[in-house]
């Protein structure tokens, strides 16, 4: 059918050479593209060796100046430097946003009526056939599992689909927060991570298949919640396509000290000095503390037990996690300024905020400490004090 159109069409562009001798037509068949989509409708651009301003375009099909769907027909005598027989002309369909292109191709102007340049194919931008967003972490499959102080790293995956065979280029992707950032935003730790040299993998699948790895090192105090990795890339027509996969970075409770407490030489019946721990948060997430201690093992009622078997009740280490208390205190008074270590998990208000400022660390603050040694105990006397971290809700 396509050949029969082309016929009549032939002789509609005697009929008009004849009548009109200045007209010279440059004429060819745009093929749909592999994925199908029309060919009519699209923009083609002609120009000459003089520059590519000086350019004329024409719509493919019905709409045209050919009238006939996939044909394109332009005079080349209507170019502000009209052509001449040897020029050497080019046209080629751009990207007008729907990412659909041909490659350029070239024609030399004739003495005849018009040229006709072979047939070309609407070439289709990258398909994107898979896409996932995962880490190292086996299970749950989908989601992003942070570790405690460090980085995590994070894969987005995608399988193209290269229809044309052409060649993939600038392969780029930007992982992010899809509440408090967007595609496009600068990088932060908490919300926004890119990648500009993504790897691509061309020995994989089929010969128009690829692979493409985008791999992104998140660090510990990323954001909990719905997070979304959009890729980029391009064939060699620079032909463009854009995808994205959301996931879920999960959230992330941890703390750490970088000291141990010493409470140094303290007297039988005497209380300590008192000792400053400073916690930091390592996770992703405002946190309240969880305290308890014990001496030898878990739930055993000791904070401490000695060279000379004796012991340490839990009850005798005091703790403030708000506000210092300066100078020597006796027993009755440490008891109206600090809490009473116990053996199970106590939740004490704490609100540490994780880090948030690269420039700066608010995820650390003090705490406060005091023992009372009982007037039986000496010697050399060891325990544990255990800090967990729990999830602080609005206050």
């Amino acid at each position: 059918m396509k050949g029969i159109f082309f016929f009549c069409l032939l002789l509609v562009f005697l009929g008009i050479i004849n009548s009109v001798s200045a007209a010279h037509y440059i004429v060819g068949i745009i093929d749909d593209s592999r994925n199908g989509i029309n060919a009519d409708g699209h923009l083609i651009t002609l120009w000459g060796s003089f520059g590519s301003a000086n350019n004329l375009t024409d719509t493919i099909g019905a709409s045209g100046n050919s009238g006939v769907s996939n044909f394109y027909m332009i005079d080349c005598e209507l170019l502000n430097t009209s052509c001449n027989v040897g020029d050497n002309l080019s046209l080629q369909v751009f990207d007008t946003g729907d990412g659909y292109v041909t490659e350029k191709f070239n024609v030399t102007v004739t003495g005849a009526g018009f040229d006709f340049i072979s047939n070309i194919t609407l070439n289709s931008p990258p398909n994107f056939t898979s896409f996932i967003i995962d880490d190292s972490i086996t299970s749950p499959v989908g989601e992003i599992d942070l570790i405690a102080g460090s980085v995590r790293e994070v894969v987005c995956e995608a399988i193209i689909d290269e229809l044309d065979g052409d060649l993939l280029q600038n392969a780029s992707a930007e992982f992010f927060d899809n509440v408090d950032s967007s595609y496009g935003s600068g990088d932060d730790n908490n919300t926004h991570y890119t990648n500009n040299s993504c790897y691509l993998n061309t020995t994989y699948g089929n010969e128009n298949e690829t692979q493409v790895l985008c791999l992104f090192s998140v660090y510990y105090n990323a954001n909990p919640g719905a997070w979304n990795c959009t890729m980029s890339l391009e064939d060699n027509l620079s032909a463009s396509s854009l995808s994205y996969n959301t996931t879920t970075v999960n959230t992330l409770l941890s703390v750490g000290l970088v000291d141990f407490a010493n409470f140094t030489n303290t007297m039988p019946d005497g209380i300590s000095d008192e000792l400053i721990l400073n916690v930091t948060n390592y996770g992703n997430v405002v946190i309240n503390l969880s305290l308890s201690g014990y001496g030898v093992s878990i739930n055993d009622g000791l904070a401490m037990n000695c060279s000379t078997d004796s012991n340490i009740s839990v009850g005798h280490v005091k703790y403030n996690v708000s506000s210092p208390t300066v100078g020597d205190l006796n027993l009755s008074q440490t008891e109206v300024f600090y809490s009473n270590l116990s053996a199970t998990p106590n939740i004490n208000k704490f609100r540490l905020n994780y880090r948030q400022q690269e420039g700066m660390n608010e995820a650390s603050n003090e705490t406060y400490w005091r023992i009372y040694v009982p007037a039986d105990v000496t010697g050399n006397c060891n325990g544990s004090i255990v800090f967990g971290a729990t999830q602080a809700v609005a206050s």
